[in-house]
């Protein structure tokens, strides 16, 4: 898989449990050849609020990628070739975050691809997300105290809050008008 990207860096994407779901979701990435990760958790509370407000029943697209673009916002330099995890649709998800990185030079250069086309590219359809099991961790661990947080694999959780979930939607909304 390594030289399936010609020595370029790659990140992977995913989450534990759909945004959906009544539980808290993690969504972390992992980059290949590296224990480098980072994640977050948006827990079933907040994920209530953001439905009710934003209806979002349909269009869960829209906080995966503001997720992603609070996860990746800081660490462009890191990766060349990022893979999402297709838990929503990965087409708005790419033009969310097309739209969240406007006029970001560094993520214009990024190829940016889903699990899917992965998959088919490899002819391996069982091919899993390398952020699978970290997603999980982040989902289970990531709110919790510092002590509890640190049992097994270090955690590097990204804050996220309602206010900030709601800045970028409203970016998204502005930009979509």
């Amino acid at each position: 898989m390594e030289d399936l990207f010609d020595g370029k860096r790659v990140m992977h994407i995913d989450t534990s449990c759909k945004l959906y779901e009544n539980k808290d979701t993690g969504i972390a990435y992992k980059m290949i050849g590296t224990n480098e990760h980072k994640g977050l958790v948006l827990n079933k509370k907040l994920k209530k609020e953001l439905k009710k407000k934003f209806n979002m029943n349909n269009d869960f697209a829209r906080l995966y990628s503001v997720s992603i673009y609070y996860l990746i916002k800081d660490n462009l330099n890191k990766f060349d070739v990022l893979i999402i995890c297709a838990d929503e649709d990965f087409k708005k998800v790419r033009d969310y975050l097309d739209i969240l990185f406007q006029n970001d030079k560094e993520y214009s250069k990024k190829e940016i691809i889903s699990l899917v086309k992965l998959r088919e590219i490899t002819d391996n359809k069982k091919l899993k997300s390398a952020a699978d099991k970290i997603a999980n961790s982040y989902r289970k661990r990531g709110l919790k105290s510092l002590s509890k947080k640190q049992e097994g694999v270090s955690l590097n959780v990204v804050s996220i809050n309602y206010n900030k979930i709601i800045e970028k939607f409203n970016e998204i909304s502005q930009k979509l008008k």
